[in-house]
């Protein structure tokens, strides 16, 4: 054993070595100085501690083998954690990196919470390892990185972040909703304290599901408190015609997913932008919603997961969340923000403009020059 373990933490010290050497020598944006000197004292603190597991191991002490084997087991999982979430970004990075590293940035910022928190971004669907204690890393799809209209996007992603960051207080409004879920969804021999039905494990399992589908409507609330009118107009879209399964699916699919059905999020989404005095584009989305379902021959039906008596508790609920998170609002953000250069892409866009592709290249270019120099 002693023999194996040592082995063990020489390929350790081994495989930090590398990996200290291909972080070192990796030309990243200054944006990202932060995040790589956080993953270069994760591997100095790796490499100490496979020094100081061969030292111990040095004295071949039957005693210590338990302390040791468990020190090795904890030193390669972040080993691993280094190898396959941290360093991957600072590895691959391409200039066309920086414009989401811009407006993270300034997300970031923006909050008294994240500002200073080191990020990088990396290749992937839309989505986020909302760490507060270590670095965060945010993930989208190659050309929206290089493009404006989904930008946004990230905006949902950041809301998970702060919910992390405020993650005490929120989980309780989050236990709230979920208990009003199961009072509303209770069959009706449970709520007149009659014999149970086989319906009530079920229900359980609904507003168990309640608990992770808030966190998304919560950050859809993030999206559009901080992009306005461009995060509406990004997020629907992207999902209006991905899939009929954005506008309908079984119950027993629902349960399995992080989200629960987007035409729920729409919905709330829809609200929450009229409620903004967007009504304009809250209406547009909403009709094309609408309509897009009836081509499908879809009918409005969630199995039990959702009904119009939930709507207003949900609409609280968030708007409790916001209070407690305060993301900064559209409304208020300087005109140095990215969001005017995001509108006008949409704009631009929507009309169809003939040198769209030109003009955003152009406006890339002059928002990085102000934002990163």
């Amino acid at each position: 054993m002693n023999d194996k373990l040592a082995q063990t933490n020489r390929d350790l010290l081994h495989q930090v070595s590398v990996l200290r050497t291909a972080i070192s020598s990796a030309n990243v944006a200054t944006l990202m100085k932060p995040y790589v000197e956080s993953v270069l004292a994760m591997c100095e603190a790796l490499h100490l501690e496979a020094l100081r597991q061969l030292k111990d191991l040095a004295y071949r002490l039957e005693g210590t083998i338990p302390d040791i084997l468990e020190a090795t087991q904890r030193a390669g999982n972040l080993l691993d954690l280094v190898n396959t979430r941290f360093a991957p970004p600072i590895i691959r990075f391409a200039q066309d990196d920086c414009l989401p590293l811009a407006f993270i940035n300034w997300l970031h910022e923006e909050h008294a919470v994240t500002r200073g928190k080191p990020f990088a971004v990396s290749d992937g669907g839309f989505a986020v390892y909302p760490t507060p204690d270590w670095p965060i890393v945010y993930f989208l799809p190659v050309t929206r990185r290089m493009t404006l209209l989904l930008l946004p996007f990230l905006i949902h992603e950041f809301g998970h972040l702060l919910y992390a960051c405020h993650k005490p207080e929120l989980d309780e409004l989050v236990g709230e909703f979920q208990q009003r879920v199961a009072r509303v969804l209770a069959p009706t021999t449970v709520r007149d304290r009659g014999p149970a039905t086989n319906d009530e494990g079920s229900q359980r399992a609904v507003a168990e599901a309640w608990y992770p589908w808030t966190q998304e409507v919560f950050c859809d609330a993030v999206g559009l408190a901080v992009g306005g009118e461009s995060y509406l107009k990004a997020f629907s879209h992207y999902f209006r015609f991905r899939s009929s399964q954005e506008y309908y699916l079984p119950r027993r699919d629902q349960l399995l997913r992080r989200h629960p059905v987007t035409r729920i999020r729409t919905t709330m989404l829809v609200d929450r932008a009229r409620q903004l005095g967007l009504s304009g584009a809250a209406s547009e989305v909403a009709e094309v919603w609408l309509l897009t379902a009836r081509t499908l021959g879809i009918l409005e039906d969630y199995e039990g997961t959702w009904v119009d008596e939930l709507f207003i508790p949900l609409r609280e609920i968030i708007d409790n969340m916001l209070e407690e998170s305060s993301p900064v609002s559209y409304s208020a953000l300087p005109e140095s923000a990215p969001l005017p250069t995001i509108n006008e892409a949409w704009s631009r866009f929507e009309k169809n403009e003939p040198d769209f592709a030109a003009w955003e290249k152009s406006a890339i270019d002059t928002y990085l020059d102000n934002a990163i120099g």
